[in-house]
């Protein structure tokens, strides 16, 4: 299947601030993080979680977030809990059951059946018809509840390690100590999200099978699941991200697994995600998404047009320049070898297999987030307008 990802935090930088009420949410998971809600937040406020996503004639012209292509229909989610699917370039859109209408960030599936897509408010829903109808999985007060016991748990062990350890290096103390500090800052958090409600959007999925899911999100948010959602558990402490900054977008290729996010973050696994090493980060503003292509090159990319690839996993990169330095949302393969990206102000860019490098802007001028290829050469993109198209010719020879 054609998979790409994007985070839904880069969209809403591009969009105005009367643009959506979930879009207003957006920016504000672009804010510093622990960023606070405000103090009379009530369950009320969050109704959206467990409101059904309403029909709607111009579904295809909501805020899209990101689009998917399995072998059997193409998906599409974004604001309002709007998830639209079609078989074929040649048929229309159909809006699908969604049981919430938060805002939706990031979708994945794991075969032609089974996908997941994840949102603001803790939201991860779960579809076993190829995306037609979805299921809620977890929402936020779910999560917090599971932040709760998972920090409880996170601080007695690292206090009973520190209390039985008659003889320790002083490094491995410092470290430890550290570590429990930041377990009780969460625990504490939790506990006060108890009371104020949800406020961690998250921003990617990852399937790497029917059973095992990543979900990457705002404030360090990090989650897995070994039995395809029907539990999750917390693995934040996994990486190095005391600062809480956002997790935005994360890709795998074979067992290797790399995550990247605010300020440069780079993280990378070799063995399926159970143990994370911090990389060298070659540009220290935010990233907005990871993509591995045909070649096996890592490409990552985001603020001001930065756009990376390493052909050593992540050891070393070298920087790809555009003409205009928008933000960049998005990478995918093309059928020729070669990549497309997508970006703010309508960018659509194709670099051939050879490095030649083909920039147009698409006449909507749009914030653009994510594409798939249709049969035809043809692009559908989605974004700040919905659903776009872009014919194969416009990206063929240099203006």
């Amino acid at each position: 299947m054609t998979r790409a990802k994007v985070c839904a935090a880069a969209i809403a930088l591009s969009f105005s601030a009367g643009f959506s009420a979930s879009a207003n949410v957006a920016l504000a998971a672009q804010a510093e993080p622990q960023q606070a809600v405000e103090q009379n937040t009530t369950a009320g406020d969050y109704d959206v979680i467990y409101a059904p996503a309403m029909a709607a004639d111009e579904a295809t012209r909501a805020v899209l977030t990101e689009i998917t292509a399995t072998s059997d229909r193409q998906v599409a989610v974004g604001d309002y809990g709007v998830i639209v699917t079609r078989a074929s370039a040649s048929e229309e859109w159909q809006q699908a059951e969604v049981p919430s209408s938060v805002f939706l960030t990031s979708i994945d599936f794991a075969n032609a059946n089974l996908g997941w897509a994840v949102g603001h408010h803790g939201v991860i829903l779960q579809t076993t018809d190829g995306g037609v109808t979805w299921q809620r999985q977890l929402d936020g007060f779910e999560y917090i509840d599971l932040q709760v016991e998972h920090y409880e748990q996170r601080v007695a062990e690292l206090e009973a390690r520190l209390d039985s350890a008659t003889e320790m290096d002083p490094v491995e103390r410092d470290d430890l100590e550290f570590a429990l500090d930041d377990a009780l800052f969460k625990y504490d958090s939790a506990q006060i999200a108890l009371e104020e409600g949800p406020t961690k959007p998250f921003l990617d999925v990852l399937a790497l099978s029917e059973q095992e899911i990543f979900v990457a999100g705002a404030y360090g948010a990090f989650l897995h699941s070994t039995d395809g959602g029907a539990t999750w558990q917390i693995i934040d402490h996994l990486v190095d991200n005391l600062d809480g900054f956002h997790l935005n977008a994360i890709q795998a290729h074979g067992d290797a697994v790399y995550m990247v996010g605010e300020s440069g973050l780079l993280y990378r696994s070799l063995d399926r995600g159970q143990s994370w090493e911090t990389l060298d980060s070659p540009y220290y503003g935010s990233f907005f998404g990871v993509h591995i292509d045909q070649q096996e090159r890592l490409w990552i990319y985001g603020l001001r047009g930065n756009i990376f690839v390493s052909e050593d996993q992540g050891d070393s990169f070298t920087q790809l320049s555009l003409e205009d330095p928008v933000n960049i949302n998005n990478a995918i393969d093309a059928p020729d070898g070669g990549l497309y990206f997508v970006g703010n102000a309508g960018v659509v860019a194709y670099l051939s297999e050879s490095g030649e490098l083909v920039e147009r802007t698409h006449d909507s001028g749009a914030a653009l987030t994510d594409l798939v290829i249709n049969a035809d050469g043809s692009l559908t993109l989605v974004g700040q307008r919905g659903i776009l198209t872009m014919p194969s010719s416009a990206l063929a020879e240099k203006e």
